[in-house]
């Protein structure tokens, strides 16, 4: 009888964390289009702010294009997310900018070539000793 309640707890587990995932997937794409908001909101301003592209556009109100425009804007803060998880892999070149500007990664670094040049002579003396 325990069996069958841990089997049915763990199927309830794994469709939880299979949630998890795809929800932090999204919020993380979500995250990274974020930054694509500045364009959206300069674009905005310039919407709603400008008298000129009001007579340009020959629209009286620009008022009822919000209701297009924010939905529009907040999908593709979510292509652009996309965009950049799929296509750009940010995630990978935050990581190698972190490395990069990191002094302990720095310094692990160069311990590490000391460390394989050390060995490479090692074992070349090797190789030189077993060679009559």
């Amino acid at each position: 009888m325990e069996t069958i309640s841990n089997k049915n707890t763990s199927g309830v587990r794994f469709r939880i964390a299979r949630w998890r995932e795809t929800f932090f997937a999204q919020k993380y794409r979500f995250d990274l289009g974020q930054s694509f908001l500045v364009v959206i909101n300069f674009t905005l301003l310039i919407i709603t702010a400008s008298d000129k592209l009001q007579i340009f556009f020959g629209i009286p109100r620009l008022r009822s294009l919000l209701i297009v425009i924010v939905p529009v804007g907040f999908i593709g803060v979510w292509l652009f997310g996309y965009f950049m998880d799929k296509v750009v892999r940010a995630a990978q070149m935050s990581e190698r900018q972190s490395v990069r500007r990191s002094e302990v990664w720095t310094r692990h670094n160069e311990q590490m070539d000391r460390i394989e040049k050390e060995m490479l002579a090692i074992r070349t003396l090797l190789e030189k000793q077993q060679t009559p």
